[in-house]
């Protein structure tokens, strides 16, 4: 199920079916896992009874903080290469890409990546 969250988050929101919710084509996906990973420990996270602890965590860069800091590189990693390869698209052509996607719509408004 979580793979599946993962695979319909990217072909709506960039437009990209990177099919992570065939186990048998792809049994492991570092990015889907990643994204399972951060989602987990971002709840934990909203349901800690004092926010003083995972603050301190962050801050110390140990325990669940350092994992979510990890796994939030690794999408941050894969969602910058899609971006990178819809920008290529968009000035391989000579009109820009149109497409309707929420990551084109939002390159359309702003000039930076990042």
């Amino acid at each position: 199920m979580r793979r599946f969250s993962f695979d319909i988050i990217c072909k709506f929101s960039f437009e990209i079916d990177i099919e992570c919710f065939i186990p048998f084509f792809f049994p492991d996906s570092k990015s889907a896992d990643s994204f399972d990973l951060a989602s987990k420990l971002s709840v934990q996270r909203a349901m800690s009874p004092l926010p003083l602890i995972w603050k301190l965590k962050r801050l110390l860069n140990i325990d669940s903080e350092k994992k979510l800091k990890e796994a939030i590189g690794v999408v941050d990693n894969v969602v910058m290469e899609m971006i990178g390869q819809r920008r290529r698209e968009m000035t391989m052509t000579t009109t820009g890409l149109n497409k309707s996607d929420l990551l084109s719509r939002l390159m359309g408004f702003i000039e930076d990546d990042q």
